[in-house]
C-alpha cells in the first residue's frame, strides 16, 4: 500500500466546491420550482379567461340568433296574417257566389 500525503486544505477546497455547486444546484432546484409553479397558474388563467370567452360567445350568439329569429317570426307572421286576409276575402266572395247563382 503506498502511501499518499492527504493535504487538508485541498480536501476543503474541494469540500467547498462542492457545497458551491450543491447551492447552485438547489438554487436552480429552486427556479425551475417556481418556473413550474408559475406555469401551472399561467395554464390555470388561460383556462378561466377561455371559460368567460366560451361564455361571452355564448351569450352574444345567442342574442344574435334570437334578434334575428324574433325579426324573422315578425316578418312570417305579417306575411301569414296577408295570405289570411287573402283567404278569408276569397272564401266571402265564394260564399256570395254560391249564395247569388
Amino acid at each position: 500500500m503506498s502511501q499518499e500525503t492527504i493535504d487538508f486544505s485541498f480536501l476543503a477546497k474541494l469540500g467547498q466546491k462542492t457545497f458551491d455547486e450543491l447551492k447552485l444546484l438547489r438554487r436552480e432546484v429552486a427556479e425551475i420550482r417556481t418556473l413550474s409553479l408559475q406555469s401551472y397558474e399561467f395554464v390555470k388563467r388561460v383556462e378561466r379567461r377561455q371559460a368567460k370567452m366560451r361564455e361571452d360567445l355564448e351569450l352574444a350568439v345567442k342574442m344574435e340568433l334570437g334578434g334575428s329569429i324574433g325579426h324573422m317570426q315578425t316578418i312570417l307572421e305579417g306575411a301569414l296574417a296577408k295570405i289570411e286576409d287573402k283567404v278569408d276575402n276569397a272564401l266571402e266572395r265564394i260564399a256570395a257566389i254560391e249564395q247569388n247563382p
